[in-house]
């Protein structure tokens, strides 16, 4: 039992070790691909949002719930940084 403590002691401050010290990552620039990945994105969050609440994943124009689902489309994309054209 001792043995099992000292081994998972051992392997959360090897883990803690590993984490110390400054971010490794790199600075990322925008491809030209970004538009359609953060028109995706926004697409499938609008679509759980429209599931959770009981509206139609894709409502007719004429419904209220289509204006809705245009409105939190359109947050999405202002919070990933893009404007209407």
């Amino acid at each position: 039992m001792t043995m099992v403590k000292s081994a998972v002691l051992l392997a959360g401050v090897a883990l803690l070790v590993g984490c110390g010290g400054p971010p490794s990552y790199r600075e990322w620039t925008a491809s030209k691909e970004v538009p359609s990945v953060a028109f995706d994105e926004c697409t499938e969050e609008v679509d759980v949002t429209m599931r959770l609440r009981g509206y139609p994943n894709r409502p007719l124009p004429e419904t209220p719930q289509f204006q809705y689902r245009k409105e939190i489309f359109g947050q999405c994309m202002r919070r990933k940084g893009y404007t209407t054209e």
